[in-house]
Parts: structure tokens; sequence; C-alpha cells
């Protein structure tokens, strides 16, 4: 069987694929639709039914109070999870937020595990499992929506909102982010976001936002929370949720900081190139996305191809040289093609759970970098709390799979929006 023949068979089999999976997208919208206008908790609930307080909170609920018992804090965490048990990431996480001072209210969007009651009861505020419709653009909803209910907003003085789908590496990048957010709340910003995206549109991402009260009081935020529709459905999420929060609302206002950025990196690594005569371009590759499928599709544009060259010759990167990874950063996702070098030249704290679903790690590689991140971060004595770390990063990844992995499910995979693998993009296209 010659090669064009194979390839005239194979042609249509892909056309089906696509169409498939097209069609269970279409199919999961009008079930999230349905599950929002017919559904119990959808459009005839409220947050307050779909939050149930756990913990402490049950108690005082039983009791006839209608809120918190003590006062409004003056910084205040929603921490949107989807876990039952509660991760050594997810604990650390909450850890730091509090060590900047800011109370935490947990949302579950899952049921918790009893036995973490206790603990989660001793690190939040407040502390609630969720009826999940909306994933956490609905939780995110919920909790707005309810700390503005009970006047918690006209009294706060920061809001953060984050979620769980980021890998939390505590010691000197944790240490890191609360020097940022003290730093943040005694300027002149208005906003703090961790990553900024400028596929589709130029959007700040969800993952880890701070907002000082010019933003969360005003008309077009309270108005956005009020008017969104908490459907469970990715694409939902990401284009009426986390792109148009910022173009309706965010980009009223100017000032504003990102924490991790690629002129922040390119500044990093210019610094490293001064005080070591250069830097080795087969180091910044490594901690990069495999370019092999890229290269595989003869796709390879000039910024990838000068870092590919020079790591090639062990060479290191010139001046000029260097611009090639803000290229493709901007050119791309950049929790993805930034997802190492962020921990290891910025301090970033964050590494995102998708690396391996969405083709852009192998499971080795990410593994492998995410131990080193995290033993840079908390030293050589804190080998206990590395190893529980990675293992726990290793078994998400594990659990999570590849894309391959959902080559024979396309229900499952349209849904998570695991439609292809990592390619490495181009300027401009």
């Amino acid at each position: 069987m010659t090669d064009s023949f194979k390839k005239v068979l194979k042609a249509p089999l892909g056309l089906w694929k696509k169409i498939k999976i097209k069609t269970f997208i279409l199919g999961n919208y009008l079930q999230a639709q349905i599950d929002y206008w017919i559904g119990p908790d959808g459009v005839r609930s409220t947050p307050q039914k779909r939050l149930q307080p756990i913990g402490r909170q049950t108690d005082a609920r039983s009791a006839g109070s209608s809120g918190p018992s003590s006062g409004t804090p003056e910084r205040i965490a929603l921490f949107i999870a989807y876990a039952r048990r509660l991760t050594n990431s997810n604990r650390a996480y909450i850890e730091t937020l509090k060590a900047a001072g800011f109370a935490v209210v947990y949302i579950n969007n899952d049921h918790t595990d009893p036995e973490d009651v206790a603990l989660l009861d001793d690190l939040c505020w407040r502390v609630f499992d969720r009826r999940n419709i909306g994933r956490d653009f609905g939780g995110f909803r919920d909790g707005v929506l309810l700390l503005h209910g009970e006047g918690h907003l006209e009294r706060c003085q920061l809001l953060c909102i984050a979620n769980d789908s980021m890998q939390f590496i505590p010691g000197r990048n944790a240490q890191a982010l609360v020097s940022s957010l003290n730093a943040f709340a005694s300027s002149g910003k208005q906003a703090l976001f961790s990553h900024i995206s400028h596929q589709i549109q130029t959007h700040y991402q969800s993952y880890f936002q701070v907002l000082k009260p010019e933003i969360f009081r005003s008309r077009w935020f309270l108005q956005f929370w009020k008017e969104y529709r908490p459907l469970s459905h990715r694409g939902h999420c990401i284009y009426n949720g986390e792109i148009a929060l910022s173009q309706t609302v965010y980009r009223r206002f100017s000032a504003v900081e990102t924490l991790y950025t690629s002129d922040k990196l390119q500044e990093a690594l210019e610094n490293y190139f001064r005080d070591e005569g250069g830097v080795p371009a087969e180091e910044v590759l490594r901690l990069m996305p495999s370019p092999a499928r890229t290269s595989q599709r003869r796709k390879i544009g000039y910024s990838l191809q000068q870092l590919m060259l020079l790591s090639d010759h062990h060479e290191k990167l010139t001046g000029a040289q260097l611009y090639s990874v803000a290229d493709l950063i901007e050119n791309g996702n950049p929790s993805h093609l930034a997802a190492f070098l962020y921990p290891v030249y910025l301090h970033c704290p964050f590494v995102k759970h998708d690396l391996c679903t969405a083709g852009s790690y192998t499971m080795a590689q990410a593994i492998s970098l995410f131990r080193e991140v995290v033993r840079q971060s908390l030293g050589d004595g804190e080998s206990a709390q590395v190893g529980s770390l990675v293992d726990e990063f290793r078994n998400l990844m594990y659990s999570r799979g590849v894309p391959l992995s959902y080559d024979n499910r396309l229900r499952e995979a349209a849904v998570k929006g695991i439609t292809g693998t990592f390619i490495y993009p181009s300027t401009y296209e």
C-alpha cells in the first residue's frame, strides 16, 4: 500500500473525528443551557442555596445565624476548589494567602471529605461545599454575590479571587508572592493579576487576581457578576467569563499590574546575561514545551528555530536572541510556554495542572521540572516536603493522562477541551 493511498484512507477518518468532537462540544453546551434554565441549581436557585456551609458554620447556621460570627476582614480571598481532599498544594496555597493577611473563603465545587473539615476550619474564615454549576466561574460568581449581599464588599479593602487549577509551590516562591501582595496593597495600583494572555483577545487569566475597592465596588464589576450565567461549559467560561470580565470590567482601569510577564522574564534573563556572560539556549529550551511535534509538522518559526539551533550547538543566547523567548510566549498561552521559566526566573509559585493533557509537556519532563523548581524554592533541607509535593503532582499528571489517553474518549476530550496537542506558535499566526 502506497503512502499516498494511506493518506486518502486516513483523511475521512480525521474529518469524522473532528465532526464528532464538534458535535460533543455542541451537545455539552446545549446540556449546560438545559441545566441552567431547567435544573434545580440554575436560574431557579441562588448563591445562598448552592453554597452549603460546613464545619463550625453548620452549627452557627442551625443556631439561627445568617452570616459569619465575626466582622468583615480587611482582606478577603475567594478560593474555588474542586477536590474531595485538601491537597498539599491547596493547603500551601491557603497558608500563603493567610500569611499575606487574607481571610479565606473556601468554596469547594465537590463534597469535602469529613476528615478535612476541621483542618479547613482552622485555615479558613468560611468553608462551603457548593452545588457545582458553572465550574470555577460559577463559584466565583456565587462567592462575589454572597459577599456583596452580606455587605462585606462594602467594608473590606482587598479582594482576592483564585482557583486551584494551579499546583502551588511553597517556600521561596510563595514568600515572593506574599511580598508582591503586600507591596501591591500599599501601592497606587488598582488590580494585580498573575498572568496575561493575548490569545483570542488580550485578557487577564483568571487563576489569580487581587482587586481594590475601586474595582470590586464598581457598578461594572457587580453588574458583570449579577448578569453572568453560570453554564457548565468550558468555552462559555473562557469567552463569556474570563475574556468578557477583562474586556467589560478590567480594561476600564489603567493602574493594573501583572506579576509574571514576558517583559519581566526578559529583564530577568538580561540580568542573568550580564552576570554570567550569556544565557545558555539549552537551559532555556529545556524549561519550555518539547518542540518535537512542531518539528514533525514542519511548523517551526524563526524564534523557535533560533533557540533550537543554539541549543543543539550548546551556545549562549546573545542579547538580541533573548527576544525569541518573549516572542514565543506572547504568541501562545504563557501559563504553558513559560510554565517553568516563570518559577525559575521570576519565582512564580504557580504551575498549571493541564500541562500534560494539553500535550505541552511529556509526563517525565513535567514531573522532573516540577521537582527541580520545588527543590529550588524549598531548599535541600526540606526533602520530605519536596517528596510529598512531587508525589502529589506525579499522581495528578498520571490520573489526567496525555492527549493519547483520550483518543477513544472523544466526548470527555471535547468537554475538557482536549482537541489536539501542543504546537509552538509562529508570530501573529
